[in-house]
């Protein structure tokens, strides 16, 4: 019997030592700490269409659960309050700071995607072409802009010098 007791005894101790192993095990790989502070996970399983923010050059993603906007040749999206950007639409992101974001991103109204969900889509095929040819067009209006100010300027001195009144004093001499 003595040989029983201690095989018994050592089947005991052996079903004892592995549940204390298997539950440690258990326990400890139920406890997981992740703190992600890196770049956003932008998941996007295919180029998106985008949508011109009117009266800017922002474009943004209406079928993408995130902000995600095109400007300037980048791509831009917040998270927790920073801003990340990537030359392509899924990344790699980079952590901007707060200053790099461009004033017309910042400026795009809260309810963008509600009040311009009905504006015409672009292919991400065309998003380049589309963006070189507004800032084209654009850069052509501030010229013309500048042409006619300076053209209304010189109208103007020209009236001021021919007619022999000191506009300075306002007395006409």
């Amino acid at each position: 019997m003595s040989k029983r007791k201690n095989a018994g005894r050592i089947v005991c101790v052996t079903f004892a030592l592995l549940f204390t192993v298997f539950a440690a095990g258990t326990a400890f790989s139920g406890v997981n700490v992740n703190i992600n502070v890196g770049p956003p996970a932008v998941v996007v399983a295919e180029p998106p269409e985008m949508i011109v923010v009117p009266r800017t050059m922002v474009y943004f993603a209406p079928g993408v659960g995130v902000d995600l906007f095109f400007h300037a040749g980048y791509w831009w999206t917040p998270k927790e309050e920073r801003w990340f950007r990537a030359r392509a639409y899924n990344g790699p992101w980079v952590i901007v700071s707060p200053r790099a974001v461009p004033v017309e991103i910042v400026r795009v109204p809260r309810d963008y995607r509600k009040v311009y969900a009905h504006e015409h889509r672009i292919p991400y095929g065309q998003l380049k072409k589309h963006h070189k040819l507004r800032d084209r067009d654009r850069r052509a209006q501030r010229g013309e802009w500048k042409e006619w100010k300076e053209d209304r300027k010189g109208h103007r001195e020209g009236n001021s010098k021919g007619n022999g009144k000191d506009h300075r004093k306002g007395n006409g001499r």
